[in-house]
């Protein structure tokens, strides 16, 4: 039966309307899934130190709860990139912090510990008596828990250890590794009570004269929106001392 070209017109603006129904609600669809965000992704960056999250309702699993660094940390530059080094030493006494990789110190040439982590890691090393530092100022956001953790570990070749309250390698006997949380603008090469905000570490008379690679960790909430400053300090005058550390990172998470 022949349709009129009313009826058949009719039926085409009714199948034209279907398919335009069927495109928006794709659209829709589409639209839709296009605008959630990075689901099923994480930041591969996070940042070392990061600002409290602003209170909105949400709970602790909402946001990003932990964040890990401390930029080269690891030295994996294959440098001091972001560190800082100071010496005191004698003369043209050959002594230093140097990155490493391997198990031969990078001087002297003793039998150390490789690297805990990663392929590089810093070590002093030494021809003569000297002082050796390693530091740098860390961020402490306000808001925060912030948990500081490293490896450390050491070879005294001198047989004991003479902690003395100065880092000056003149002072006879003066043999030790220490490691503080200083002002941020503290003289890195002093121990002054006033620049000493806590001591996180020190070989004393009677400890090992050998510590494989350890880690620590310490809490720095208490410090949490101030700079402070970390460092590694290395005093020998008695024989060779390699005192070592790596993997360095501060963890935070809101409280």
């Amino acid at each position: 039966m022949m349709l009129s070209m009313k009826a058949l017109g009719k039926r085409f603006g009714l199948l034209a309307a279907l398919v335009g129904a069927l495109l928006i609600a794709c659209t829709g669809v589409v639209l839709a899934q296009s605008s959630t965000a990075d689901a099923g992704y994480e930041n591969p960056n996070p940042v070392t130190t990061p600002s409290a999250p602003v209170s909105d309702g949400s709970t602790a699993s909402d946001v990003t709860v932990t964040t890990v660094g401390v930029p080269n940390g690891g030295f994996e530059t294959g440098d001091f990139t972001h560190w800082n080094v100071a010496n005191n030493q004698a003369g043209d006494e050959e002594g230093d912090w140097f990155v490493y990789e391997g198990t031969t110190s990078p001087l002297s040439g003793f039998t150390i510990a490789a690297p805990p982590q990663g392929n590089f890691a810093a070590t002093t090393d030494q021809g003569g008596p000297g002082t050796h530092v390693l530091y740098r100022n860390i961020k402490l956001e306000s808001g925060m828990e912030h948990e500081l953790s490293f490896y450390l570990y050491y070879r005294n070749r001198a047989g004991e250890f003479f902690p003395r309250n100065t880092l000056d390698f003149r002072v006879e006997p003066n043999q030790q590794y220490l490691v503080d949380i200083l002002r941020p603008r503290a003289n890195p090469l002093a121990l002054n009570s006033d620049d000493t905000l806590t001591r996180l570490f020190r070989t004393r008379a009677g400890d090992p004269n050998r510590l494989d690679p350890t880690l620590l960790t310490f809490n720095l909430t208490r410090f949490a929106g101030r700079t402070v400053r970390l460092r590694f300090a290395e005093v020998d005058n008695q024989d060779f001392f390699q005192a070592s550390v790596d993997r360095v990172s501060v963890t935070s998470t809101p409280n």
